[in-house]
C-alpha cells in the first residue's frame, strides 16, 4: 500500500491542507487494472472532521480495491468559504494528474462526503466550474470536475430543511450573501456527474428532505443518480459498523446501514470498472 501525506497548498488557505493516501499496490496478477479514486471528506459541520468518518472509511474501501484519499480540509474558524472547496478542487487535480503512479483511471474521480463533508463533495460535482473556487487554482475548469460524487446524509439544502450551523460555520460574514448560492439543490446542472446518495428516514440532526431535494434535482435535470433510505439510524453513522463506535455508544449503531457500502460498491463497479487506462503506468 502506497501511504503518504500530500501537502496541498491553495490561493487564501492559511497552511496546506493535507491529503493521505491509502493506495493499495498493484499486482501483475491484477493485470495493472485502473482503479476508480475516493476522496474522503468526513463531516462536522465545517468546525471540526470527524475521525469516525476518516481512516475507517478510507481502509474498508482500500480493502474493496479502490485508491482512497482522505482530505484534511480546513474548517472554521481557520478557513471559510471557499477555502475547504478549493481544497477539494485541488486534491481532485493531484489526483489525476498522478494518475499513472497511484494506478488510478484519470476518468473516475470521485469524492465521497458524510454530513458537512458530502456538502463539500456536492460542491465539487455541481460548483467545480464556479470562478470564485477554481480560477485561482491557474487551471481550466474541467481539470477540477470530479467524475461522480457519493453523498453520505449530507447537508445540501440552506432552506427549510438546512442545518444551519454548517452554513454558519462554513459562511461566517458572508452567510446573508451567499446562503442561498451553497443552497446545492439550486446549483445542479446537467453537467453534474453521477451520484449516489444514502440517508436516515428518522436523521434529526440533517433531515431526510436534504438528499430528496438532491434526488429530485437531478431527476429533473436528467442526471444519473442513486439514493438509498434506510428506515432508522441516527445522524452519524459512517460505516454503521463497530468499528467506527466507541464501546459505550454501541446503541447508536444501526446495523441495517451498514449495506449501504455493498450499494455503493456495486454502484461504482457500474458506472466505473473496465476502464480505459490512459496513464503511463512506467
Amino acid at each position: 500500500m502506497l501511504h503518504e501525506t500530500i501537502l496541498l497548498t491553495v490561493p487564501g488557505g492559511p497552511e496546506p491542507a493535507r491529503l493521505v493516501s491509502y493506495v493499495p499496490d498493484s499486482f501483475p496478477e491484477l493485470g495493472f487494472r485502473p482503479r476508480p479514486a475516493l476522496i474522503v471528506c468526513p463531516g462536522g459541520g465545517y468546525e471540526y472532521r470527524s475521525d469516525r468518518e476518516g481512516e475507517p472509511v478510507a481502509l474498508r474501501f482500500a480493502g474493496l480495491g479502490y485508491a482512497v484519499f482522505l482530505l484534511h480540509y480546513h474548517v472554521a474558524p481557520q478557513a471559510r468559504w471557499p477555502i475547504p472547496q478549493r481544497e477539494l478542487l485541488a486534491a481532485i487535480d493531484h489526483v489525476r494528474t498522478n494518475c499513472g503512479r497511484y494506478h488510478v483511471d484519470p476518468q473516475a474521480v470521485i469524492p465521497l462526503g458524510f454530513s458537512a463533508g458530502g456538502h463539500l463533495a456536492g460542491c465539487a460535482g455541481t460548483m467545480w466550474n464556479r470562478p470564485e473556487i477554481y480560477r485561482p487554482l491557474k487551471k481550466k475548469s474541467p481539470a477540477f470536475r470530479p467524475d461522480g460524487v457519493i453523498l453520505c446524509y449530507p447537508v445540501i439544502t440552506s432552506g427549510d430543511h438546512a442545518h444551519q450551523a454548517s452554513f454558519a460555520n462554513l459562511l461566517g460574514d458572508r452567510y446573508d450573501e451567499l446562503l442561498e448560492s451553497v443552497s446545492l439543490e439550486k446549483r445542479v446542472t446537467k453537467k453534474s456527474p453521477p451520484m449516489f446518495l444514502w440517508h436516515t428516514a428518522d436523521d434529526t440532526t440533517v433531515p431526510l428532505e436534504n438528499s430528496l431535494l438532491m434526488a429530485e434535482a437531478l431527476q429533473a435535470r436528467g442526471v444519473e443518480h442513486e439514493l438509498r433510505v434506510f428506515p432508522h439510524g441516527v445522524h452519524g453513522q459512517s460505516l454503521a459498523d463497530r468499528t467506527v463506535y466507541a464501546p459505550d455508544r454501541l446503541y447508536q449503531l444501526s446495523v441495517p446501514c451498514s449495506v449501504w457500502v455493498n450499494y455503493c460498491d456495486a454502484w461504482l463497479q457500474h458506472h466505473f470498472c473496465q476502464p480505459v487506462y490512459a496513464c503511463n503506468m512506467n
